[in-house]
């Protein structure tokens, strides 16, 4: 099943009967088990993009469609956030079972099998009766993304879901990520500000330049997950971080030029 995104425009009203384009004539295809991460200066709509794609915000004109989708059934989307918006009353299990209640996509009888597999799957065993506030953030969002994947979606949204961990806690979740996607291989849209992170998870990396959002770039990367941290291929991550560095760093200072001429 893919992901496509065709001729996408959005708008907000910014006061006084004017509007703010924010996205615009976004086309992208995610192809089947591919990640893709979106990247670009703050304000471009790389999360109003996630959002129109989760169905929480309608494009002005445009569609988000999947091909490939069984008949009669409707494609299953899970998002991760930056907050992981979990319960602070429920255990780890529950705030799992919340998201199998909201998916229906399974007979109740089958949950514990389910909860417990991505339990595990996340590293969490043995937390199962655990609240919230007796985690750590980085445990926390494990939650969240085994919320996400109990109710095995056909594309997964990831909201800069890393951007609040410290940077030990950050690189460690970034590495059980890839291991999780590899064993998962789910459809996966990544907003991120972090070029590292991009680069170093990321099947393509979508450049979308400064408001409103146009895709600048795309970047493949064809270097395996698993090798992208050997030596060799130093110097080739490397240039794909400079690239996506220099793309940001120019979008930024037009900005900032933009306001300093207009104040």
């Amino acid at each position: 099943m893919k992901l496509e995104i065709k001729n996408v425009n959005k708008s907000f009203a910014s006061g006084k009967g004017k509007t703010l384009p924010v996205l615009e004539n976004i086309n992208l295809t995610l192809q089947e088990e591919e990640f893709v991460a979106l990247v670009g200066p703050s304000g471009c709509g790389k999360s109003t993009l996630l959002n129109i794609c989760a169905g929480l915000l309608s494009p002005d004109s445009g569609a988000v469609s999947f091909t490939g989708a069984e008949e009669k059934r409707e494609p299953a989307i899970s998002i991760v956030f930056q907050e992981t918006g979990l319960m602070p009353w429920r255990n780890v299990q529950e705030n799992i079972a919340f998201g199998l209640a909201a998916g229906h996509v399974l007979p109740k009888k089958e949950w514990p099998e389910r909860i417990a597999h991505y339990v595990s799957l996340v590293g969490l065993s043995g937390f199962e009766k655990a609240y919230p506030h007796q985690l750590s953030g980085g445990m926390r969002q494990r939650v969240g993304i085994a919320r996400a994947l109990a109710v095995s979606p056909d594309l997964l949204l990831m909201d800069e879901p890393f951007s609040a961990l410290d940077a030990q806690t950050r690189i460690i979740m970034q590495e059980e990520l890839v291991a999780l996607w590899e064993k998962t291989r789910l459809t996966t849209l990544y907003v991120t500000h972090n070029i590292q992170e991009a680069v170093m998870l990321a099947d393509r990396v979508v450049l979308l330049s400064r408001r409103p959002g146009r895709i600048r770039q795309i970047l493949e990367i064809a270097i395996p997950r698993a090798e992208r941290e050997a030596p060799e291929h130093n110097a080739e991550i490397a240039e794909f971080v400079r690239i996506i560095w220099e793309h940001i760093s120019k979008d930024a200072r037009e900005a900032l030029m933009e306001v300093a001429d207009n104040g």
